[in-house]
């Protein structure tokens, strides 16, 4: 193998795909980066096989290849030589790369022993734009279940059916929906993706309203955008997790309109001195078309008040303040709705218009 390119272009390459390499595994294989010089171009995957980022870049190939280099290793080093035209060779397992007046040698891996990517033929998929897809993840990702007692909610469900994808996700005390319109789709289908995996691969999209494919197969999903490629492997189907609409409430005794960035400063004001104590507990109070939000502990206490827009009953009900502004935090809405069946029941928060996402969060039980 024998390649030249540039360095900054292979180094902004090489810091993206290295996202997927393994960090701690009883392969190590797996912490490798796969370096194949084919045609005009090199192309760089890494895989923790779970997650696949493939990306390809301009070369000129002298000679067609593969190598495979400790990830970590690879990576650090060409940040640092990035401003250089660099020249690759590969002869008896050894890498040498040449840059300037100087050249370092790297001790390769069996090229054949690195996993080959799964590839998919005729695929089901969605077509959405990008900046709305990774809005979708982005709003669902605070709701997802961190231990893994239960392996599906580590996922996040993403669902096409009614001309719009869903994303869903719970960890058992709360609960996060979000709706986007998509442009095209195959067929209707459910799959759960691994949500540490859709939050690498949606930072390596476009924030733009270019349209993106999400193809899914069998156990796969995969996102090609030309020079990049991301797979990951499913977690399971639609079928395999909570049925979630039997989880949401249908009626409500008190229903609040608040601005939510003032509610978000409230609560989180208030935690300061919850998170002293159990559960960063936080009182509402709400009568009168009034709420009041009040905390206590060892340090002292904070009370706050203001007007809302409220229909129905009068309510006292308390919450773990982290899990309110967790939510509050992803919706850019001004005014949010809050909907509560009971002081024990979950609340619900949505806009004051549409239904472009739901989140749910239950109350802390009585003492």
């Amino acid at each position: 193998m024998k390649f030249l390119c540039q360095g900054l272009e292979l180094a902004d390459a090489v810091l993206k795909v290295v996202k997927a390499a393994a960090v701690r595994t009883t392969n190590p294989i797996l912490e490798c980066i796969k370096v194949s010089a084919e045609n005009d171009s090199v192309v760089l995957t890494c895989t923790d096989l779970e997650l696949t980022i493939t990306k390809t870049i301009k070369a000129q190939v002298k000679m067609e290849g593969t190598a495979v280099i400790n990830a970590k290793l690879f990576a650090d080093f060409v940040s640092k030589i990035s401003s250089e035209a660099l020249e690759f060779s590969l002869k008896n397992n050894v890498i040498e790369i040449r840059y300037a007046e100087n050249t370092v040698s790297l001790q390769c891996q069996n090229a054949d022993e690195f996993p080959a990517p799964h590839t998919l033929e005729d695929p089901n998929y969605v077509e959405i734009r990008s900046d709305m897809f990774k809005d979708l993840v982005t709003k669902t990702s605070v709701a997802v279940a961190q231990d893994d007692s239960r392996p599906m909610l580590r996922g996040i469900l993403l669902e096409v059916n009614d001309g719009e994808l869903r994303g869903v996700s719970l960890d058992g005390v709360r609960m996060a929906l979000v709706r986007k319109k998509i442009i095209s789709s195959s067929a209707e289908f459910g799959i759960i993706v691994p949500a540490r995996c859709l939050l690498e691969i949606v930072r390596l999209l476009p924030d733009s309203d270019t349209a993106i494919k999400v193809c899914t197969q069998k156990n796969h999903l995969e996102i090609d955008l030309g020079d990049t490629v991301l797979r990951t492997r499913l977690l399971g189907m639609k079928s395999d997790y909570v049925s979630y609409e039997q989880i949401m409430p249908q009626t409500f005794g008190t229903v609040i309109t608040v601005n939510r960035q003032h509610l978000q400063d409230t609560i989180e004001r208030a935690s300061l001195l919850a998170r002293t104590e159990r559960n960063y507990i936080v009182k509402f109070n709400i009568q009168n078309s009034q709420i009041t939000i009040n905390s206590e502990s060892s340090l002292g206490n904070i009370t706050e008040h203001w007007e809302v827009t409220q229909t129905g009953n009068d309510l006292v009900i308390e919450f773990n303040g982290r899990l309110y502004t967790d939510a509050l935090r992803v919706i850019s809405d001004e005014f949010v709705k809050i909907s509560y069946v009971s002081s024990t029941n979950p609340c619900v928060i949505t806009p004051t218009d549409g239904n472009d996402f739901l989140y749910l969060v239950l109350p802390m039980r009585p003492m």
